[in-house]
């Protein structure tokens, strides 16, 4: 169940290679020094790491699980049941982050200053500053002012809180963005996977980035929802990502190069039991007797069963086992879940819908046509994405009901708690299988989740949540309780269960 797996090409395999320049030596070469191993070499290991195994890796595996996006059809418990270990999430705090993404950014953030290249440092600095997010979103307080610092015989960092934590990323973002526009050195180009070396859109995603971390401390301790609010506007203002320059990482129909979640779910790597929960399923297909409740983005986000009694039909699972063959029921969406699908790092709707968001905590959570404006913007780039018409004359039946249901409207007479309940819950459906809807599910309460117990029909459940809540943060890894224990905050318990009901410091 959580087999790691080779998540290279052949080509991402031998850069990887090229980069590893300590595991093999060549007498005649000395291996510490730095020409062998040149920016665009370790561009692209650090995007390519950070795409499969942070944003298509296991923190947004587990989200997808808490967030009712997904659901685990098998015996557990397991994580759909809320069980963790703390070796479940070492991979991605250890190997991934520290070592692969953060340490490598760390060492091309060093690299390209010294070589007079701020494109590649530019880029560097942003994915560092992303990562840090994942894990501070996931842990909590997090090494980072010491860390990296081995060299210097530092081998137990010290945590740093998460306010500054929050405090670093929005400094990386700001250098990012200076770094980005100078257009000094060396430029990145195919080895830049996301945007071939087009440092613009480096900046307005880096603009992007910034509005999401205002945002997230919107209900934080010692801080206003409002000025939050105006600070993101700010950021948005300055330039944020189009539709055109929504990032992603396009995977391979082939070996060891496909989609994470094709991988993870589709062709058995790992398993076929992770399915899009009966929650969301039946969400999205909403009610016979309402029309316009069904939900024209269910056909992309989710497969119709392929064959049998349900042929035809989106049927969602739980986290127990099912009665019936799992072929019996509904899988991920080949939108997202093909062999070459690409992963989105950020849609674009999640810009418009923040928007929506800071304006009305700008105001106070009140509706104007701001509010309304980018909302329903929002909504129709959501649309869009999935090649679903909005406009009038060319959308469907199906699309124009469900854009004229009034429980999908926000208008200037919409009551406060409500159009931030639509707000919140349209950018839910929006981010399908992002981890930024966990981030916005314990930041605001919306959408207003069950626990996961759900049952199919006429079949008692087998195995109950371990924990009565949603889980608020990941326990801290094995290693870190291994090597680097004494400088674990002490307020969360060693125990992964205890640990997952305390809330981050941003959520409390």
């Amino acid at each position: 169940m959580k087999i790691k797996y080779s998540i290279f090409s052949l080509v991402l395999l031998v850069l990887t290679t090229l980069y590893s320049c300590k595991k093999y030596l060549d007498i005649n070469q000395d291996p510490n020094n730095p020409s062998q191993v040149t920016e665009q070499l370790m561009l692209p290991a650090i995007l390519s790491t950070f795409s499969y195994e942070v944003a298509g890796g296991s923190p947004t595996r587990f989200a997808s699980f808490w967030t009712k996006h997904l659901a685990y059809a098998t015996a557990g418990p397991h994580e759909g049941n809320y069980y963790l270990t703390a070796n479940d999430v070492d991979n991605f705090w250890r190997y991934s982050s520290y070592t692969s993404i953060m340490g490598t950014s760390v060492e091309l953030v060093d690299k390209a200053d010294k070589n007079g290249n701020p494109s590649y440092s530019a880029i560097a600095k942003i994915i560092l500053a992303w990562n840090l997010s994942y894990l501070t979103d996931c842990y909590g307080s997090i090494p980072y002012s010491d860390a990296f610092k081995a060299q210097l015989g530092i081998t137990k960092p010290k945590y740093d809180s998460q306010e500054d934590i929050y405090k670093q990323i929005q400094v990386l973002l700001d250098q990012a963005i200076v770094d980005a526009g100078k257009g000094t050195g060396a430029k990145p180009g195919s080895d830049d996977f996301i945007y071939g070396g087009k440092m613009s859109s480096w900046i307005h995603l880096a603009n992007t980035l910034k509005a999401r971390f205002y945002l997230r401390l919107s209900n934080a301790p010692g801080y206003s929802a409002a000025t939050q609010a105006g600070l993101a506007l700010t950021a948005l203002n300055a330039g944020s990502i189009t539709a055109d320059e929504a990032p992603f990482f396009k995977y391979l129909a082939q070996t060891g190069g496909e989609n994470p979640w094709y991988q993870y779910a589709v062709d058995g790597k790992w398993s076929t039991s992770p399915r899009p929960s009966q929650y969301y399923v039946n969400l999205l297909k909403g009610s016979s007797t309402i029309v316009g409740s069904s939900d024209p983005r269910l056909a992309f986000q989710v497969d119709p069963v392929a064959a049998g009694a349900n042929a035809g039909q989106y049927i969602g699972v739980t986290n127990d086992a099912p009665p019936t063959n799992l072929t019996n029921y509904s899988a991920i969406g080949a939108f997202y879940a093909a062999r070459d699908s690409r992963l989105y790092l950020v849609h674009y709707s999640e810009a418009l819908f923040m928007r929506a968001e800071a304006e009305f905590l700008k105001a106070n959570k009140t509706v104007n046509t701001a509010v309304v404006n980018a909302y329903n913007d929002g909504l129709a780039a959501s649309m869009t994405l999935y090649g679903i018409k909005v406009d009038a004359a060319s959308s469907t039946a199906e699309t124009k009901a469900y854009l004229a249901l009034p429980e999908h409207i926000v208008n200037l007479t919409t009551t406060s708690a409500e159009a931030y309940r639509k707000i919140m819950t349209q950018k839910y459906i929006a981010n399908y299988l992002q981890f930024e809807a966990y981030n916005d599910f314990r930041r605001t309460g919306y959408p207003a989740l069950p626990i996961n117990n759900e049952v199919y029909p006429s079949v008692a459940i087998k195995v109950q949540p371990v924990i009565n809540i949603i889980p608020l943060r990941l326990p801290y890894p094995s290693s870190e309780r291994s090597y680097n224990a004494a400088n674990i905050p002490t307020d969360i318990p060693l125990s992964p269960s205890a640990a997952m009901q305390i809330p981050l410091w941003w959520d409390k």
